[in-house]
């Protein structure tokens, strides 16, 4: 037994590492103690997911100006911001527990139908759960104390650095209206040399019958189309969609040289992937999500859309191993229920984590949409 509780206080004491630090090897793919294997049981998960997220939420949301700037790094914060995105949090998630089974409110810890936010704010939290959850309830929060963190310094610096947090205009689509359990698989920065990790990430798509959209870099998809043929990429691609992610990697609220790098990457995937108007713009994704006024009033007169994400895998970051990737991919689709996940198909770790993710859910009748039915 006290071996047993020296282990549990151990992991307790480094579950920051696990989670945002060091390479340190996740030991466990599972952030949910009970079996994924129904519709309700996805109920279930998300709703605690909820809980815990509220619980750190509320402990941000009491914070004074000077120290929430202090928390997230910052000399100020653009408070305005910041007070949009709590709203549309708070909005979109008691929206989420609108959508739960009456089954799943019963569950675990039980909760009313059409609770308001304050009802949801559960003291003792961590007492509510069966001690068998103590270890989950720990690395939840630790989560979520860091993603809440993550995502109010994106408010504090929106809109002088625009990002994903934010929308700012009508232009943008983020994935938070998505119909609940929809879920769109989209891909950074490609395409890679030929048979390189672009095209072992469409062999993983092809395998679980999955399909998105790539964003591809305008010089990237030029040298890949110079390396082999326009027939061979479309035949690469298949069921899944080509579009705009600018023809450099910079961010371009900023870039002088924005509408070319936006007209150029357009004139290249049209010659590939030509739509019923050629000179149509497709969407396109900016750098960073970072955008400005005059690239909104482009796409509006464009009759196009920015396409951005409210899932972000972060599998770029060497701090995150292919297991923590996951966890995380796991933790936000039960948090936001729909939505945009991004991932770069430069990089390997999304060959590895949607195998694991779509294993995860298989049984819960989520829904992987198609891209051509967006």
């Amino acid at each position: 037994m006290k071996k047993s509780i020296n282990s549990i206080c151990f992991m307790l004491l480094f579950m920051p590492l696990f989670f945002f630090g060091a390479n340190v090897e996740v030991t466990t793919t599972e952030p949910w103690p009970l079996k994924m294997e129904s519709r309700v049981s996805f109920d279930i998960a998300s709703k605690c997911e909820m809980l815990v997220f509220i619980e750190v939420f509320n402990s941000y949301d009491s914070l004074s100006e000077s120290v929430l700037a202090q928390r997230v790094a910052l000399k100020s914060v653009h408070t305005e911001s910041v007070t949009q995105w709590k709203e549309a949090t708070k909005s979109r998630i008691l929206v989420n527990f609108n959508q739960l089974s009456d089954a799943a409110l019963k569950e675990l810890i039980p909760v009313e139908k059409n609770s308001n936010w304050n009802a949801l704010s559960l003291g003792n939290l961590e007492q509510r759960f069966p001690s068998t959850f103590s270890v989950w309830y720990a690395t939840t929060k630790i989560f979520y104390e860091d993603y809440v963190k993550e995502q109010i310094r994106l408010a504090a610096l929106f809109p002088r650095i625009t990002s994903e947090i934010l929308q700012f205009s009508e232009t943008d689509i983020q994935g938070h209206n998505f119909t609940d359990r929809h879920y769109l698989l989209t891909f950074d920065d490609g395409p890679t040399a030929v048979n390189g990790n672009t095209d072992k990430l469409i062999q993983v798509l092809d395998r679980y019958n999955l399909s998105g959209m790539f964003f591809v870099l305008g010089d990237n998809f030029e040298k890949r189309l110079k390396a082999s043929s326009k027939e061979v990429l479309q035949e690469l691609y298949g069921e899944n969609s080509v579009f705009s992610h600018g023809k450099v990697h910079k961010a371009h609220q900023k870039y002088a040289e924005w509408k070319s790098s936006i007209d150029d990457t357009n004139t290249l995937i049209q010659n590939v992937f030509p739509t019923e108007n050629k000179n149509a713009l497709v969407y396109f994704r900016p750098p960073y999500g970072q955008r400005n006024t005059d690239m909104v009033a482009y796409f509006t007169e464009k009759n196009s859309k920015i396409i951005l994400w409210n899932i972000d895998s972060r599998d770029w970051s060497a701090k995150l191993n292919v297991q923590q990737v996951a966890q995380r991919e796991i933790k936000l689709m039960l948090l936001w229920r729909k939505g945009i996940l991004l991932f770069h198909d430069i990089h390997t770790k999304v060959q590895e984590v949607l195998p694991i993710v779509h294993e995860y859910f298989k049984d819960t009748e989520i829904i992987w949409m198609k891209p051509r039915d967006f």
